[in-house]
């Protein structure tokens, strides 16, 4: 089987996550793949040029890509997402006459941006993979050929820290338990939510708050420093992306229940519990499917209730190792490269199989 895929960039979150990471296991399996990345990077510019050039530059890329795709003659093309994150879809129009079989992969809830042009790409896809059952539930009603894969993490790759002696029971420790979130710039200002339970927590005991992003200007402006939180930036590498995560004593993922929000697919909190740290999470969307609260992760909605949770794992880490391993199996059995893979093989050979 021949498949092309069209992603938003090489280091695009949602690229990264839900086509490049599979691209070597289709191949060890005998498929043949061809990746055309957006370029520049879909939400990114070239400096030298400004946002609105490369804009021009991009879709000048894309029509030598769909040149390339008609050549390369696949038997599926897999489009990530949407070529452009505006209102247009021309060249989405022009992909559909030239590709066999289309297939449009949605991890986020695009038809809050822009319903229209939503419901075009559903209506020209052949099939249609979603991240979650909240996406799907928007899909059916335009194109039911719909198959769930949830955003995956490759488990081969996060070897999951042991109980280190910094962190066991019994241990004296000098350095401050490191409260972490990571994710895009974007969404740093939903940490916000966590003014007032870090603020009293930094009284009480020895944290840090650590942000891993691209860029920390969000992060300044929130100012948690000048409440007294102690915090530290790090900025996101995909060569040290998993050692910085397995040095956080907590993940964390608090998020605003929004029409936006509910349609996401839990890669922050997926990739903590897969580098076997603790987390706590809003209870918005798949959140609340993949933690089980107290048993693999903890859930908290309200300052108070962040406040609780976070105290008792601070004070004792037995409590904070206790999820770690229902945390990798939930991970390793529902949420990994390797167990979603052949829903992936199954539904891209069904779809190049239709006549």
């Amino acid at each position: 089987m021949r498949v092309a895929f069209l992603t938003s960039g090489r280091l695009v979150p949602s690229s990264r996550f839900r086509v490049l990471q599979f691209v070597p296991h289709l191949q060890r399996l005998g498929h043949e793949c061809l990746v055309l990345p957006s370029r520049p990077d879909k939400y990114a510019s070239w400096p030298l040029l400004g946002f609105r050039l490369s804009g021009v530059f991009k879709r000048w890329n894309r029509r030598a890509d769909l040149v390339a795709l008609e050549r390369w003659s696949p038997d599926v093309v897999v489009l990530e997402r949407e070529l452009f994150s505006d209102a247009t879809f021309d060249l989405e129009q022009a992909l559909r006459r030239i590709a066999r079989r289309l297939v449009l992969d949605i991890d986020d809830g695009l038809f809050v941006l822009n319903r229209h042009k939503f419901e075009v790409l559903c209506g020209l896809s052949d099939h249609i993979i979603v991240g979650n059952d909240f996406l799907a539930t928007h899909v059916q009603p335009i194109n039911s050929r719909v198959t769930v894969i949830p955003t995956c993490v490759d488990v081969e790759k996060y070897h999951g820290r042991g109980m280190s002696q910094a962190n066991s029971p019994n241990a004296f420790r000098l350095s401050p338990l490191v409260l972490g979130w990571t994710g895009t710039a974007a969404n740093i200002e939903y940490l916000a939510d966590l003014r007032e339970p870090l603020k009293q927590l930094a009284r009480e005991f020895s944290i840090e708050l650590r942000v891993i992003a691209e860029t920390d200007r969000p992060l300044w402006r929130l100012g948690f420093d000048r409440d007294g939180i102690p915090t530290r930036f790090k900025r996101w590498s995909e060569a040290t992306e998993i050692a910085e995560l397995q040095a956080f004593d907590i993940g964390l993922m608090p998020m605003p229940d929004t029409d936006w929000t509910r349609y996401k697919c839990g890669l922050k909190i997926l990739q903590y519990m897969a580098a076997g740290v603790p987390a706590v999470a809003s209870p918005v969307g798949v959140n609340s499917e993949i933690i089980h609260h107290g048993v693999n992760g903890w859930l908290a909605t309200t300052p108070d209730e962040w406040m609780f949770v976070l105290r008792q794992l601070l004070s004792d880490p037995s409590r904070r190792d206790s999820v770690v391993p229902a945390a990798r199996n939930t991970v390793a059995e529902r949420y990994s490269v390797q167990s979603q893979l052949p829903r992936l093989v199954a539904c891209l050979e069904a779809v190049s199989a239709e006549q």
